[in-house]
C-alpha cells in the first residue's frame, strides 16, 4: 500500500468498528452533523485528489465509470462526473434491482432525468444499461487496508465481484475506522480517497479499469 497525505479540512478520525451497527450510527451522524464550510472544503479536496488517482490510470477514451448520486450526506462529486463525460467517459448511475443482487447502471449525461429508485437512490430516466470497468462508490467509514463499510446491505460489495470490476472508494477523512473485521463478502479496493490522503493498494486478481494489474 502506498499513501499520499497531506493536512485538510477534517481531523483524521477513528471510530471503533466491532460492532458494525453502532458504527455506522456513529459515523452517519458524524456526517450528518458536518459543517457547512467544512463540507465543501472537503468535497473540494476529494475532488482534486480523485481526479488527479483517475488521470493516472491512463484510462482509454469511452471507458465506463460507475458513479453516484448523493445521499444521506455523501459527498457531492457531480463536478467530477461532469468532466470525465467531457473528457469521453461513459458516466453510469446505479440502480438498485432486488435485495441480494448486484446492482446495474444507467448512462448518465448532463441535462438526463433522475427519479428516485429503491432506497431513494436517483436514478437515470430513462434508463439504458452499462457496464463499468471502474466503479466510484461512497463510503459510509473505512480502514487503511482498503476495505469498505457501507450501510450493511453489501450491493457494492456484490457487483464488484460479479464484475470482476476495479473499486475507489471515496469519503471524509474523519470516517477511518478501527477494529474492522472483513466479513467473507467484503471486496477489498483498489484505492481510497480522503479530503486529506490518497491510499493505493496493489490487489493480485483484481481487473485494472485499463486491462492491467
Amino acid at each position: 500500500m502506498t499513501v499520499e497525505d497531506s493536512h485538510g479540512s477534517l481531523s483524521r478520525g477513528s471510530v471503533g468498528a466491532t460492532d458494525r451497527s453502532t458504527a455506522r450510527n456513529t459515523l452517519g451522524d458524524q456526517r450528518r452533523l458536518m459543517p457547512a464550510n467544512a463540507r465543501h472544503a472537503a468535497q473540494s479536496a476529494i475532488d482534486a485528489r480523485l481526479r488527479t488517482l483517475v488521470d493516472e490510470l491512463d484510462l482509454p477514451t469511452g471507458t465506463t465509470i460507475g458513479a453516484y448520486q448523493p445521499i444521506r450526506g455523501e459527498p457531492n462529486l457531480q463536478p467530477v462526473w461532469q468532466a470525465w463525460f467531457e473528457r469521453g467517459f461513459v458516466i453510469g448511475l446505479p440502480r438498485v434491482v432486488a435485495k441480494h443482487e448486484p446492482l446495474v447502471f444507467g448512462r448518465w449525461q448532463p441535462g438526463i432525468a433522475l427519479k428516485k429508485g429503491v432506497f431513494d437512490v436517483p436514478e437515470p430516466d430513462p434508463f439504458e444499461p452499462v457496464v463499468p470497468s471502474l466503479l466510484v462508490m461512497p463510503c459510509l467509514g473505512f480502514d487503511p487496508r482498503g476495505y469498505r463499510l457501507g450501510y450493511g446491505a453489501g450491493f457494492y460489495d456484490r457487483t464488484l465481484a460479479a464484475l470482476g470490476a476495479a473499486g475507489i472508494g471515496v469519503a471524509f477523512d474523519a470516517a477511518e475506522v478501527s477494529g474492522f473485521e472483513p466479513a467473507p463478502h467484503d471486496v477489498p479496493l483498489l484505492a481510497i480517497v480522503t479530503d486529506r490522503r490518497t491510499l493505493r493498494f496493489d490487489r493480485e486478481g483484481v481487473r485494472h479499469p485499463s486491462g492491467q494489474r
